[in-house]
């Protein structure tokens, strides 16, 4: 778990029953309207976000997956658990918006201290101008330093390390200076937040009972019948759903409503949301994305037919019977002669190994480790389980990101690449080549 700097413990308390959380929570923004809960569950923190005393979102950290998430996960989690350790930390409000950047937004770089010239991104980040966040993190320890404009402007270091120090000499001074760790960067310029879709508006009351109010609303039932899901692998079904919740969660937790038990699945990967008798489905802040047509998506009205792809599972909605009827009436004079269509030859991108194995890369989403669900297995020592994903784009453009493995590409260490035609992969003992005619 990351220990976020200028984090002031509030309030503790072990077993602490879900029944009264709703007490504690009235009790907390009365002496604070900024910071975060914090239970665990499993090998997971669950975390519920509070901006100007009301709740805002809640977030999951699953070893080095983060997800930005509904309010009603957090008391989701809390429900299965029962009682739980809870913990309530203050946090200055600039800092927790660098912290919920953190947990929700992709970074537009990665990499190690040793890996980088941070004076010349420093004066790179000068020259755009544009606002953007700095995280660092040292083992568990956690910093930020918020650049407006482009310039380091405040710094929360581990430990208020360089406090007394001008903004960009302190962080780098801190990165420098660190002895016992390398310290790893991630640079974020997409720092605009919008709390998660299930926040009271600020117009409203708060609810008196929070647990009512977001329990009693992920239970709620669809106003709707007849939505299913049929989920399938290889062309083969492998189960049926009947979608009877106003919000029914798809992912790898054992409290799924659709159980996907691939390790490349995010605990909290997606939902399939109705609102006024239309269905959505919302990708949670997956590490590996959800897609329909081969374009990533964040949130989607699903039509009759529509597949959905989560790497290489297929979820295909069946929309209920009157709203298929109505989108097939509504339909004919668009319809278009498949015979009348002529088919385009797509570029074909695949993967060349040293031995001369090839491997298509035909899914949105290809997975690279050891483990035994990955679509490309490396199984030589220096490979971890679930080391890599390729995420395919628009057309022949595809992205190679780690998921925690080493990677080189051309001998040169990455994080993330868009791969070009040649690029030589580096993973463990293996060298693979990217080929795309």
């Amino acid at each position: 778990m990351p220990i976020f700097p200028s984090a002031v413990k509030l309030f503790e308390e072990k077993n602490c029953d879900i029944k009264g959380f709703d007490a504690i929570f009235f009790d907390v923004i009365t002496a604070t309207k900024d910071g975060f809960f914090v239970i665990p569950e499993n090998e997971d923190s669950v975390y519920l976000f509070v901006v100007g005393g009301r709740p805002y979102a809640s977030g999951r950290i699953e070893k080095e997956d983060l997800s930005f998430l509904d309010i009603r996960e957090f008391f989701d989690a809390y429900s299965r658990i029962g009682a739980s350790d809870l913990t309530f930390y203050q946090v200055e409000k600039k800092l927790l918006l660098s912290i919920l950047v953190y947990f929700r937004k992709k970074p537009i770089q990665k990499f190690t201290a040793d890996m980088v010239d941070m004076e010349k991104l420093l004066n790179d980040l000068s020259e755009k101008g544009v606002g953007s966040i700095i995280a660092t993190r040292c083992g568990d320890k956690m910093g930020f330093s918020i650049c407006l404009k482009g310039r380091p402007s405040f710094n929360y270091l581990p430990d208020g390390a360089y406090a007394k120090e001008q903004p960009k000499e302190g962080l780098l001074l801190y990165i420098f200076g660190e002895k016992n760790h390398i310290p790893s960067i991630e640079v974020f310029d997409d720092i605009q937040m919008t709390p998660a879709p299930d926040a009271v508006s600020q117009k409203e009351e708060l609810p008196k009972s929070l647990i009512d109010h977001y329990i009693k609303r992920s239970s709620a039932a669809v106003s709707i019948g007849g939505a299913e899901i049929i989920l399938r692998l290889a062309d083969k079904t492998i189960n049926k759903f009947v979608i009877t919740k106003a919000e029914t969660t798809i992912g790898r937790s054992a409290g799924s409503d659709i159980l996907i038990e691939n390790p490349g699945v995010s605990r909290h990967h997606a939902a399939i949301i109705e609102k006024n008798g239309k269905f959505f489905i919302e990708d949670k802040g997956s590490s590996n994305g959800t897609f329909i047509s081969s374009e990533k998506i964040d949130s989607r009205e699903l039509k009759d037919g529509d597949q959905i792809q989560i790497l290489k599972y297929i979820l295909v909605y069946k929309a209920p019977p009157s709203a298929a009827k109505e989108a097939a009436a509504s339909d004919k004079t668009m319809y278009v002669d498949p015979s009348q269509i002529k088919a385009t030859k797509q570029e074909v991108a695949r993967l060349v190994s040293e031995d001369g194995k090839e491997f298509e890369l035909k899914s949105t989403v290809t997975t690279i480790g050891a483990g035994e669900e990955m679509q490309v297995k490396l199984q030589e020592g220096g490979v971890s389980d679930h080391h890599a994903s390729i995420l395919r784009g628009k057309g022949s453009d595809f992205v190679l990101m780690s998921k925690g493995g080493k990677i080189k590409v051309n001998g040169e260490k990455i994080q993330e690449r868009h791969l070009k035609n040649g690029d030589v992969i580096e993973i463990g003992k293996y060298k693979i080549k990217y080929v795309s005619l």
